[in-house]
């Protein structure tokens, strides 16, 4: 994905967490969290994007490369019941049969590390005395929260999950990511001298009134994400922000086999017949609607649980420590 695209997908997070039903012993950790980052939301292009444009590492820390192999391992894990990629890719042909995973490629490792550095930082932050040069800032810890947006954004692309080389030839790759980003830019209003978006009243990228709307996969975006009920687990058998990234790279290597199907690679698929595959199983509008329904709500769940696993923290450490 693209810079804009990074940075809309993080919105559309926060303000899942600000309009969904959210079980009550959340409740308020999802309004800290969402309180938290309208005070940051200015930078969140800036930390989405410096994976890519300063950190780098695309071929291993953002991808997590599967291939169909009859000698490999055909373990698929759980994620939750109306992750729109889980639902489709059970119907795979691919589902279930063997696959190999290129070892080096360690995408839900990076996340998961992420994770583990914000919670660090919120403590070191809340131990440390106002002015310790030691202490990280707010700004600093919302790079790390931006940052792992970007990550986990990442793992729901399902040509980074595919090792066939589809930033080669066509590039496929960023066609399709230049279509949403594109998309984005047009019906979202971005202030391009500061590289930020413009806000509505209540804190989020303001739509603009461009025609033809409808014709993109937006609406049915927006449609699906008001039917999906938000799940704060990772899914059956899913302890922690790895497990749950490894399954969502699984299913997203299933997606991008029933977008482009076997026997097609980077020497025969081009921008004028991908759309016609013989075998394809869903279209690019069904295929941006998965991607993004999930990776708004993946990421979601990710900064919440991160948010709550220090909430619970810092309870706990002030009860202990007698500071109020």
């Amino acid at each position: 994905m693209k810079m804009y695209s990074h940075a809309w997908i993080a919105f559309m997070s926060i303000e899942r967490l600000s309009t969904v039903h959210i079980a009550q012993a959340h409740q308020a950790v999802a309004i800290d969290l969402t309180d938290w980052f309208k005070k940051h939301r200015d930078r969140v292009i800036d930390g989405a994007w410096y994976p890519d444009t300063l950190i780098t590492r695309n071929s291993t820390d953002h991808v997590r490369k599967f291939t169909p192999d009859p000698t490999g391992e055909s373990h698929f894990r759980n994620l939750p019941s109306r992750n729109r990629m889980y639902l489709d890719g059970q119907k795979s042909p691919l589902y279930e049969r063997p696959y190999t995973v290129n070892r080096k490629t360690n995408l839900p490792n990076r996340c998961e590390a992420l994770a583990h550095s914000i919670i660090d930082q919120k403590k070191v932050q809340q131990k440390e005395i106002k002015g310790s040069p030691v202490s990280p800032t707010n700004n600093q810890l919302a790079l790390l929260m931006f940052m792992l947006a970007h990550y986990v954004a990442d793992g729901h692309m399902p040509l980074h999950c595919d090792s066939r080389r589809f930033s080669q030839g066509a590039n496929i790759h960023s066609h399709i990511e230049k279509k949403w980003e594109d998309d984005i830019q047009r019906y979202y209003s971005v202030d391009r001298r500061n590289e930020c978006f413009f806000y509505d009243r209540d804190g989020f990228p303001e739509r603009t009134d461009a025609a033809d709307y409808q014709n993109t996969f937006l609406p049915d975006l927006d449609q699906e994400l008001q039917n999906k009920p938000f799940y704060f687990t990772y899914g059956q058998s899913n302890a922690n922000i790895l497990e749950f990234m490894d399954a969502v790279c699984q299913y997203s290597y299933l997606t991008s086999y029933m977008f482009i199907p076997p026997g097609y690679d980077e020497s025969n698929v081009t921008t004028q017949n991908y759309h016609n595959l013989p075998g394809r199983m869903i279209t690019l509008k069904q295929l941006s609607v998965n991607v993004f329904s999930d990776a708004i709500d993946s990421l979601a769940r990710v900064w919440l649980r991160v948010w709550r696993r220090y909430k619970i923290w810092e309870a706990n450490y002030s009860d202990q420590s007698g500071t109020p």
